[in-house]
């Protein structure tokens, strides 16, 4: 089947056909007023999509708007005495030294919040005990009430529906009479923790009406393809369900670049990486591990201040890409981004006017021209550049060249703290892991940013402007489901276990079966979370064939906390099963060292690498594994430049990739990849 990833950024939308073994990439500028625009026109570029085409599709859509709140009326259905739950929340501060903090405005507003008398609570055995039901009457009286509120989605969200959704499907049944998107928070997410789930189904219920006409206009305009849509977790998701669920495709466009960067990185023989995503508008960070898929996953993320306590890859997001604005503070402070010049009027060499970006920093110090970017479609107006850098210059009493040299600076700065955010914060050495660096702009920050750190290496993967939209085309097909126990885990063998977990399976595998995977190609994963009895929070351990939790949640939190209380008992959280169909994947061989050839070199330009060198430039396109050669270099394909400073070799990986490091192997962390090609020394 021929497969199209696309992933929508805020300024380019990149598209990536695989067919069998081919692979082309296309790039073109994103259309926010009504994102399939740019879709379809490189949809078309490619080719077409046809019968026997797959679309995976990673949107910003719900996202921004979530962001601006361009959502849609939504009315909320909760127990009589907890219609203020969203508001109240956790009553935690994310700000504790902000002297005006600002709540995150819920998205219900208290007008809209109806009340259902129904009093109930979870027994000792588990079942739970109701002390009294709406009415038929009751519901109908609710229903009234929502239909004249003017509500264009409901959420319904009940206590304790985790243990019974009963209620809640009665509920639900009710309001969609009035031809309203229902959702339910337990049909959902069916786990415990009332504001994670109720908070959960507001923000789903109010992208509903939203994502289904944006994904019900493009699906008309390809009819034929089968139309899936990329989830935060890193799965494909069939598009019909993506309308009802939209929040579980929050943060599909990172989640794509994580999935292409691991794959590049198995071909070049890593396994545990620390990502960096770098577009035009952010900079996504994210650790990976090929060992264990639980410990790259959260479900605590946030969006606006609003928890989504569905299953995302953990990646942590600045608001610094190549499009991040410069400016001075009234202290004459130089700053780079969060604002973006987005696509239009974009970056000042992209020849409309506006603010100095980033991109423009690099233009100036002549690491990027026009000509192999986007195969030369982009000119780019270096005067105009130039002429803004003197200004700046003259603000910051400093030359043109040095003033973009320290927009670099600052840039850098921020994605060295969000490298360490991602490694250190976490437990991890960044010293023992490489940079898989991609974006647009993501190569030409790759060494300086291993250097800072300390790194093993960059790698720096084929395409890397395109490499999430690739990821997208390689995606997994996944359904995540959960159930929430609260038990202790004695009382829950591990066969009891798995019959519980196989019957979490059946829906997602018809799902499976019913958008066209074959039932033999169905794989299950399971997991357990467990914490000692008392604590408040919980840690996740794969459910394996041997049933020995126990004893790997003792490991797992003292890894963690550093003590473990082996005589203590442990309480079994919460069920997890995740059913999906695995891309094949074909490990290339590994390659053999030689030179690059003098046919790859297509020219030399003058570079500022702290200092004005000569750089070879190299084409990107006719690298081949096992090939390298030193810098200073500028290595240009149609997604993107990579900078390979003075001091640095590049060598050519398995799979196509550029392998950074410094040529001394004193001041190097490590040999090139295992699997990848041997660096000179």
């Amino acid at each position: 089947m021929r497969t199209i990833g696309v992933d929508t950024g805020g300024t380019f939308t990149d598209l990536v056909l695989v067919d069998g073994g081919r692979v082309q990439s296309e790039k073109l500028p994103s259309t926010p007023d009504d994102p399939s625009r740019a879709v379809l026109a490189g949809i078309a570029s490619l080719g077409g999509a046809g019968a026997g085409t797959e679309v995976v599709h990673g949107t910003t859509v719900a996202l921004n708007a979530i962001l601006t709140g361009n959502v849609a009326r939504t009315a909320l259905v909760t127990n009589a005495g907890f219609r203020d739950l969203i508001e109240i929340g956790r009553q935690d501060r994310p700000e504790l030294y902000a002297l005006h903090p600002e709540k995150p405005r819920p998205l219900v507003p208290r007008e809209l919040r109806f009340e259902l008398d129904r009093r109930d609570w979870p027994g000792r055995d588990g079942k739970l005990e109701c002390a009294r039901e709406p009415t038929p009457r009751e519901l109908e009286l609710l229903a009234r009430a929502v239909a004249r509120s003017g509500a264009q989605s409901v959420a319904v969200c009940l206590l304790h529906s985790y243990a019974d959704p009963s209620i809640e499907e009665a509920a639900a049944a009710r309001l969609e009479q009035l031809g309203l998107p229902v959702t339910r928070s337990a049909g959902i997410l069916r786990e415990y923790r009332e504001v994670e789930r109720f908070s959960t189904a507001c923000v789903n219920a109010a992208l509903v009406p939203l994502m289904r006409r944006y994904l019900e206009r493009l699906q008309e305009r390809l009819p034929d393809v089968r139309l899936s849509i990329l989830q935060s977790n890193g799965g494909s998701l069939a598009a019909a369900r993506a309308a009802l669920e939209p929040a579980r495709v929050l943060f599909s466009g990172p989640a794509g670049g994580v999935v292409g960067a691991a794959r590049a990185a198995r071909e070049a023989g890593l396994e545990r990486i620390v990502t960096l995503d770098m577009g035009g508008t952010s900079t996504d960070v994210a650790f990976h591990s090929a060992r264990s898929r639980l410990q790259d996953s959260v479900s605590d993320a946030r969006i606006a201040g609003l928890p989504v306590a569905l299953p995302a890859l953990d990646v942590h997001t600045i608001g610094c890409g190549g499009g991040s604005k410069v400016r001075l503070d009234a202290g004459g402070i130089l700053h780079v981004g969060p604002e973006s010049a987005g696509a239009d009027p974009g970056p000042v060499c992209h020849g409309r006017g506006g603010d100095l970006t980033v991109t423009d920093a690099h233009a100036l110090l002549g690491h990027i021209a026009e000509g192999a970017f986007v195969g030369g479609r982009l000119p780019l107006d270096i005067d105009a550049v130039a002429r803004g850098f003197e200004q700046l210059g003259r603000r910051l009493g400093a030359k043109p060249a040095a003033a973009a040299q320290a927009v670099l600076d600052v840039a850098r700065a921020a994605m060295r703290r969000a490298l360490g955010t991602m490694t250190m914060q976490r437990g991890h050495d960044p010293r023992d892991l490489p940079l898989v660096a991609f974006g647009g702009a993501g190569g030409l920050h790759a060494a300086a940013l291993a250097e800072g750190l300390g790194l093993r290496g960059a790698l720096v993967p084929r395409m890397p402007g395109c490499l999430s939209a690739f990821g997208m085309a390689s995606a997994d097909a996944i359904l995540d489901a959960s159930r929430t126990v609260l038990a202790p885990l004695a009382s829950w063998p591990p066969e009891r276990r798995r019959r519980a977990l196989e019957r979490l399976t059946r829906a997602g595998e018809a799902q499976l079966l019913e958008t066209g995977h074959a039932r033999e190609d169905v794989r299950h994963e399971y997991s357990v979370d467990l914490r000692y009895e008392g604590q408040s929070f919980e840690i996740p351990i794969a459910e394996r064939s041997s049933g020995q939790v126990a004893r790997e949640f003792h490991r797992r939190h003292e890894e963690l906390y550093g003590w473990q209380l082996p005589g203590r008992a442990i309480e079994l959280v919460n069920l997890r099963a995740r059913s999906l169909v695995r891309v094949r994947r074909r490990r290339p061989a590994r390659p053999r060292l030689r030179e690059l050839p003098a046919s790859a070199i297509v020219g030399e330009r003058r570079a500022l690498f702290n200092r004005p060198v000569r750089a070879a430039v190299v084409d990107g396109a006719s690298l081949r594994p096992g090939e390298h050669f030193p810098g200073p270099a500028l290595v240009e394909e149609f997604s993107g430049t990579t900078l390979v400073p003075p001091g640095w070799t590049a060598s050519v990986s398995a799979g196509g990739h550029l392998w950074l490091a410094a040529a001394d192997p004193r001041a190097s962390r490590g040999p090139a990849p295992a699997g990848g090609v041997s660096l000179p020394g």
